[in-house]
C-alpha cells in the first residue's frame, strides 16, 4: 500500500512539472507558458474583488486580453518611445540595487538589528586613538588587557581618578543604547559581553577599546518630549531658570515660555518640541533619564542639570518598539548606512567570486608593479605606450579582461595619497578591479541569474508599456470622442439621473465599452491560438 501511494506521489509530481512547461497558448509567434498564468493568477487572486472573476475561466480570459494589448504595444512601437526606455531605464537600475546584495546575511543582519532594538545595553568603556593606518598595535593591546582587572573591579568614576594622569586613556561612560546607535563592531561587543564583564581588547577606526557591560534591560521605547534650556555660559542660567519654573506653576504655557525664553534656538520656535528618540540618542545622559521617567502627558520635570546647561522637560508621549513588519523598511534603510553593510556587501562579492570561479590572485600582476612609478602617488602616472593592450589579463563568465583594462583602471583610481609598497598597491587596486567586474558581469546577466528579478523585471516592463497603450488608446477623452460620448449617454439614460450631475460614470462606462470593442478587434488582428489541452487539465487543477 504505502509503494501505491509513493508511486502515485511520484506521478503527480511528474505532471505538474509537465504542465508547467506546457505552452498554454500563443499570440503571433509569441509563447505563453503554464507557469507564467499560474504565476500572475496566484499573485493577484486576492486582490480582485468582483467574484466572477475569481474563477479560471474569467481570469484566463483576462490574461489573454493582457497578452493581446501587449502584442498590439509591441506591434505599434511603443517599446522604441524615447520616454518608456528612459522610465523603465530608471526603474531598473533602482530595481537592480535591491538584488545586488546577499539576502542571506542581509536578513541575519536585519533580524539581529531587531533584536537588539527590543533591549538596550549600558556600558563604559576606555579607549586609546591610533592612527587607522597604524599597523604596530601590540603594545597598546597589551596595556589595555592589562586594565581589565582594575575596570571589571572598579565604579567608572573611580576608575577614572585612578588613571587621571594617563593622557592617553580616554575613559566614558555611555549610558544605555540598542541598534545602530554605535558603529557595529562597538555594538556587537556590547551585545556579546555579559553584564559585569570587560571585553577583550578590540579595534574600530577610533582606536583601540576595552568596554564593561554595566547593564542590560528592555527597551524603554520612544519618548517625545520637549524642553526649555538656559545655556550654563550664561549669566544667572540657574535663577532664569527656576523664574520659568515659577511661571509654569503660575499657569503660564510652557510653549509661550519655550518660544519666548529657551536658549534652544534648535527648538523654541517649535514650543521646546524635540523629534522622537530612544536610548543613545540624545547626547545627555541626565537628559534622556530624566525624559524617560516622566509617563505621564503633559507632566513637567523639575530642573535638570546637563553639560550645557538647565533644562525643564515636558512629556508629550512614548512608544513601545514597534513589530518587525512595522519597521521592517526602517530597520533596512538603517542597515544600509551602517557600517553592517560592508559586510552584507563582502558575503555578496564572495558570492559572485565563487560564482564565476575566479579570485584575487593572478600570477601576471607582477607585470603591472613593474609599470608603476612614484608618480602614481601624485596623481600624475599614465599608461605605458608599448603596453601589450590585447593581452588577456583574467577571464569572467563570457567577457575577457585585457591589460589595458586593468591599466585603465590604475589610471582612473589613482589619487594623491602616502606611498605604499607597488606590491600591496596592486593587489588591492586589482581586488577592487575583480569585484567592479564581476557586479558588473552579473549585472549585465541578471535577467537569465535570478528568476525573482526576471519576473518583477518583465512585470514592470509589460505594465508600463501597457499602462502607455491604455492611456493613448482608452483611458483619455478627446474632443473627437464627445459625438460617441453624447451617443453612448443616450442609449443608456435609465442608468443616470443626468449628463453633468454623473459625467464621471458616464465616461467609465464609455471607456469600458470601448475597450470591450477594441478587445475583440484585438483577436481579429492578432493571430491566437490556444492550446485546448492544456487548458483542459489546468482547469481541472484550478476548479
Amino acid at each position: 500500500m504505502n509503494r501505491f501511494f509513493i508511486i502515485l506521489f511520484l506521478i503527480c509530481n511528474y505532471l505538474n512539472a509537465q504542465l508547467e512547461n506546457n505552452v498554454l497558448f500563443e499570440v503571433n509567434d509569441s509563447l505563453v507558458y503554464v507557469d507564467e498564468f499560474n504565476r500572475v493568477y496566484n499573485k493577484n487572486i486576492d486582490l480582485i474583488d468582483e467574484n466572477n472573476q475569481k474563477d479560471f475561466e474569467s481570469y484566463l480570459e483576462l490574461f489573454i486580453n493582457y497578452k493581446l494589448k501587449l502584442a498590439e504595444a509591441y506591434d505599434l512601437g511603443l517599446q522604441n518611445d524615447p520616454k518608456y526606455k528612459s522610465e523603465l531605464n530608471k526603474y531598473t537600475k533602482q530595481l537592480q540595487d535591491t538584488y545586488l546584495t546577499n539576502r542571506e546575511t542581509e536578513n541575519k543582519f536585519l533580524n539581529e538589528a531587531y533584536e537588539r532594538t527590543k533591549s538596550e545595553v549600558n556600558v563604559s568603556h576606555v579607549l586609546i586613538r591610533i592612527d587607522e593606518n597604524e599597523n604596530d598595535t601590540l603594545k597598546i593591546y597589551n596595556k589595555l588587557n592589562a586594565l581589565r582587572g582594575a575596570f571589571s573591579n572598579l565604579p567608572v568614576n573611580d576608575f577614572k581618578k585612578k588613571y587621571q594622569n594617563d593622557q592617553e586613556l580616554i575613559i566614558e561612560n555611555l549610558g544605555y543604547f540598542s541598534a545602530f546607535k554605535m558603529i557595529y563592531k562597538f555594538e556587537n561587543m556590547a551585545y556579546n559581553t555579559s553584564v559585569g564583564e570587560v571585553s577583550i581588547p578590540f579595534r574600530t577606526r577610533f582606536g583601540f577599546h576595552i568596554l564593561k557591560v554595566n547593564d542590560k534591560r528592555p527597551s524603554l521605547g520612544e519618548v517625545t518630549v520637549g524642553h526649555i534650556m538656559t545655556y550654563k555660559n550664561k549669566p544667572n542660567s540657574f535663577e532664569r531658570i527656576t523664574n520659568i519654573i515659577d511661571s509654569l506653576n503660575n499657569g503660564v504655557s510652557f510653549e509661550y515660555l519655550a518660544k519666548k525664553y529657551s536658549d534652544d534656538k534648535n527648538s523654541s520656535f517649535k514650543g521646546g518640541r524635540l523629534n522622537p528618540f530612544s536610548s543613545g540618542q540624545i547626547n545627555s545622559i541626565p537628559f534622556e533619564n530624566a525624559a524617560f521617567e516622566l509617563d505621564k502627558k503633559n507632566n513637567i520635570s523639575k530642573p535638570i542639570e546637563t553639560k550645557y546647561g538647565w533644562h525643564i522637560i515636558k512629556f508629550y508621549s512614548k512608544k513601545n518598539v514597534k513589530k518587525f513588519d512595522e519597521i521592517k523598511y526602517e530597520l533596512l534603510n538603517k542597515l544600509k548606512r551602517s557600517s553592517r553593510f560592508s559586510i552584507i556587501s563582502d558575503s555578496f562579492y564572495d558570492f559572485l567570486i565563487n560564482r564565476y570561479a575566479v579570485n584575487y590572485q593572478n600570477n601576471n600582476l607582477n607585470y603591472f608593479i613593474s609599470i608603476l612609478n612614484p608618480s602614481y602617488f601624485k596623481g600624475k602616472w599614465s599608461i605605458p605606450e608599448l603596453i601589450n593592450e590585447e593581452e588577456i589579463l583574467i577571464k569572467i563568465s563570457d567577457r575577457d579582461l585585457k591589460y589595458i583594462d586593468f591599466a585603465t583602471f590604475l589610471e582612473d583610481n589613482q589619487r594623491k595619497s602616502t606611498a605604499v609598497p607597488y606590491q600591496k598597491l596592486i593587489s588591492e587596486q586589482y581586488k577592487s578591479f575583480i569585484q567592479y567586474n564581476v557586479l558588473e558581469v552579473y549585472k549585465s546577466n541578471l535577467e537569465s541569474e535570478n528568476p525573482d528579478y526576471r519576473y518583477v523585471i518583465k512585470e514592470y516592463r509589460e505594465g508600463l508599456l501597457l499602462f502607455n497603450l491604455m492611456q493613448d488608446k482608452i483611458w483619455t477623452v478627446r474632443d473627437s470622442d464627445s459625438t460617441k460620448l453624447k451617443i453612448f449617454f443616450d442609449d443608456n439614460k435609465n442608468k443616470y439621473s443626468s449628463f453633468e450631475e454623473d459625467r464621471g460614470k458616464v465616461i467609465g462606462d464609455f471607456q469600458q465599452f470601448q475597450e470591450e470593442l477594441w478587445v475583440k478587434s484585438l483577436k481579429s488582428k492578432h493571430k491566437l491560438t490556444l492550446n485546448k489541452r492544456t487548458i483542459k487539465r489546468l482547469r481541472k487543477k484550478y476548479n
